[in-house]
Formats: C-alpha cells, structure tokens, sequence
C-alpha cells in the first residue's frame, strides 16, 4: 500500500503536495511514492521551493523523479522534522526509521545557485549578512536521526554539501551518483559533521566538486552545536567503501579532519578507485572555485569566469586526507585525537595519495596504487604520527608527476615539499613508522625526503637506483 503524490495534484505547489502525503503518510505508517510525471503541472519535474521535512517511520520512494530546487529558494530538498529546533538537541528528539530510496533514474537537482555561499576567508573576505545558515544549502540535511538509509540516488548541481548528518547513527548511504561542475564552491558529496557514529557510506560514483566523503568535527557550528560534552560530538565507527569517483575542484578524494578536542576514530576506509583520465595538458591541480569567487567591499559576488570541467584538469591535491593544520576554532588537534584508521585498496593519480597532518594513531594503510600522474605516496606534515604502517605501496610503470610537484608550498595550509620524494616529511614527529613491500619505478629519485625527527623501519624497498633518503633528522632503518 502507498500514497501517490499526485493525489494531491489540488494543492498550490509541488512542495505542498509531497508535503501533505508525507503528512498523511505518517498518521497511516503509509509509503509516500513520488512519480516520474507531475500531473498538477504536466510535467516531468517537481519544483521544491521549502523544505521537504520527515516524520519518524518515513519511507519516500522516487520512481524516476527528477525534482529540482526551486530558483531563489533558500533551503534543504530533505530534512528531519526535528532539525535546527531545541528539541534535537535532546535525546527525547531524536527521530527515527527514515528511508529514502530511489527507483530507475531518481534525481536530486540544485538547478541554478541561488549566490548563498561559505564565509570561509580563503578569498572572501566580505560576504554580504544572511539571515540563513549556509547549510540550508545542502540538498540533504538530518540532524540527530537513528536508523537512516538513502539509496539509489542521483544528485546533479548541488549548491552545497549533497548529504549531511550531524548526531546521527546507524545511517546507511548507498548507491548514489554525484554529477557536479564545480561551477560553484564547497560541493562536497556525502558529509558527517560532529556526534555521526556508526555509518555505512558505500557505492558512491560520479563527480563532485570537493570532497567525496568528508568527516568533518571542529568547533565551528558549520559542523553542528557544541553540546558541552565533546565526546558526544567525536565521530566513530565509519564504513566508507566502494567509490568510483573523482573530483573536478583540485581538493581531496575523502577527508577527515578533527580539531578543538574531538576526536575520530575506528574509521574503515576501503576499495576507492579515482576514474578521471589524464592527459598532457593537466595543471598541477583542477581549478578551485574556493579561489575564484570574490566579493568587492560590500560583499557582492564580483563577476567571474565560469569554470569548464576538463579544461584545466581534474587532480585532486589527495585521495586520503587525514588531518589539516588550519580550520580550527581554538585549538589544533592534539595528538592522540585520530586513530583507529584503516585504509586499504586505493588507486589514485592525486598530487598525493596519503596527506596526514597534526597526527595520527595506530592506523594502517594498505595496497596503495598511484598511476598516470599520481606523485607522492605519503606526505607528513607537522605533528605526530605514532604505530602507522603502510603496506603494498605501488607505483604504475608510467607513472609520472607532474612538472609543477617539484616544489610545493601551500601557505594557507603549510603544506611544504622540496625535490622529487615518494614519501616526504615535514617536520614531522615520527614514532614507529613502518614501510613495507614498496614497488617505485624510478621516476622519483627520492624515496624518503623531507625533515623531522624519530624513526621510519622499512622492508621489501626496491631503491637500488634510487636514493634511499635525504631526511634530515630522520632515521630509516631496514627491518
């Protein structure tokens, strides 16, 4: 038994119609079905112009619907009833038992941006006041949701973040398909934000135009309210596997990134494979919206030259980021805040395969392949890393970097290598750092570079033509 939206084809608008089945849907423990074709406007496409709330005990199926935000409009396509009111904020608002799924081709579709963006100070320094948070941006929004899947998705034009949980559990998210331009910054897939705990992200393809999957836990309410108690807002036990995807805004594959004293960790990343081809004419780095949208004194969006995929290449800086030494409230992350992580069956051609920054704790990574203009396996920046092993390091036989990886220095970030090195350090603090069946192919002369101090144990090496390292402070021992 279900309830199909065009049953109420009487109401005003497109929102009102799914808004009341929905309403209906939850007195009777009714399925919602949203159809291909609208037969209150004959038209294939519903129009969203407020946001779709659920109920507890919701299921939504799209069967092959094509909904669009609406132009203008200022809002989430979905979110939980409860969201950004005082009772999520509480454990007697929690809701529960939400699915969305997606049969045939079901889209999600930003349409045209409606010029409401991150206040981020990478280059906007003056953006004009809202009386909206930028995250009724997001397609998708649910905050403090237990027992949550969406599936079988396709999300087109995001204007923000595609997904976004914040104290959420036990969610599942599978099967969805990003196609973004990176026309407009910040159009991350599938984001957790602080007290996310028990998650499965799986079989995510497509394109987006930042990151894929981002953990993101810091004392900026961008990532959710502070609820006193920081454990409650440390992110933990994640599944992410499964990702045929790329990126077209130069940024990373998957992030974490932790700071102000919460923590992530027992995060299981796996079988992530970078599909975009590479080609001669690639810059260093796909172009970054985040740097060219810009504002004039009052804050207006200064006009701008729109960004063509392919145009300037589709690397991204990594495909594993962990850690990040700016985004911070208050505080860096301190070590002993990231642990737990392990990484396995990755193939990348990002400027780096691995970046990890501030630090890191019992961790594993396995099975790294880089290949067409894929350069460093492993980057450290400042901080600690303690009991971390890589395994199965692998370097196609064509393999190349790019011309403009010699020397890298990213201000903003302090990310800093000098030279040609498959593993660079940056001043880092190594303890029990572990390599082991590593397979070059020449094209980097260096194998260990940089600057720090401790100790790197390696095993299975093939440097006989190559240099073994050029690390200052840093001894590198065979096992």
């Amino acid at each position: 038994m279900f309830i199909n939206v065009n049953d109420y084809k009487h109401k005003e608008s497109d929102t009102e119609m799914i808004q009341s089945a929905l309403d209906d849907a939850y007195l009777s423990g009714t399925t919602v079905i949203i159809p291909k074709h609208n037969e209150r406007t004959n038209k294939d496409m519903w129009e969203i112009d407020k946001t779709i709330m659920l109920n507890n005990e919701t299921t939504i199926v799209l069967q092959n619907a094509h909904l669009r935000l609406a132009d203008g409009a200022v809002c989430n396509m979905f979110s939980n009833k409860n969201a950004r009111t005082a009772i999520a904020l509480s454990e007697e608002g929690t809701q529960k038992n939400i699915h969305i799924m997606g049969i045939g081709k079901a889209v999600l579709d930003g349409g045209i941006h409606n010029q409401m963006y991150e206040d981020n100070g990478i280059t906007r320094k003056v953006m004009k006041k809202s009386a909206h948070h930028i995250t009724e941006n997001c397609m998708m929004y649910f905050q403090n949701v237990e027992n949550i899947i969406i599936e079988n998705i396709t999300i087109k034009n995001s204007r923000y973040w595609g997904i976004y949980f914040i104290y959420s559990s036990y969610g599942r998210v599978s099967g969805i398909h990003f196609e973004s331009e990176s026309n407009v910054p910040n159009q991350d897939g599938v984001d957790l934000g602080k007290g996310c705990r028990n998650f499965i992200i799986e079989k995510i393809t497509g394109c987006v135009g930042d990151n894929i999957v981002a953990i993101n836990v810091t004392g900026h309410d961008i990532y959710g309210p502070c609820m006193g108690d920081k454990r409650r807002g440390d992110v933990h036990n994640v599944i992410i596997r499964d990702l045929l995807i790329y990126g077209v805004g130069g940024c990373s594959l998957i992030r974490l990134l932790n700071h102000d004293g919460y923590r992530i960790y027992n995060i299981r990343i796996e079988n992530i494979i970078e599909i975009s081809d590479c080609s001669e004419n690639d810059a260093a780095l796909a172009q970054n919206p985040d740097l060219t949208i810009k504002t004039d004194s009052d804050g207006n969006i200064l006009p701008r030259r729109t960004i063509i995929p392919g145009e300037i290449g589709y690397r991204t800086e990594s495909a594993i980021i962990i850690g990040e030494s700016y985004w911070y409230e208050s505080e860096a992350a301190k070590h002993g805040d990231t642990f737990g992580i392990s990484v396995s069956n990755v193939m990348t051609r990002s400027r780096f395969a691995v970046a990890i920054n501030n630090t890191l704790m019992d961790s594993s990574f396995d099975n790294i392949r880089l290949f067409g203009n894929g350069y460093m396996s492993a980057y450290f920046g400042q901080g600690t890393v303690e009991n971390v092993s890589f395994t199965n390091v692998r370097y196609d036989k064509d393999t190349t970097p790019h011309r403009d990886d010699e020397n890298i220095y990213v201000e903003w970030n302090n990310t800093k290598t000098e030279g040609y090195n498959c593993v660079y350090f940056n001043g880092t603090n190594v303890k029990n750092l572990r390599f082991d069946n590593m397979c070059l192919n020449g094209k980097i002369p260096v194998v260990f570079g940089g600057h720090g101090k401790g100790n790197v144990v390696y095993n299975n090496v093939n440097h006989e033509d190559l240099i073994l390292s050029t690390a200052n402070g840093i001894d590198v021992v065979k096992l």
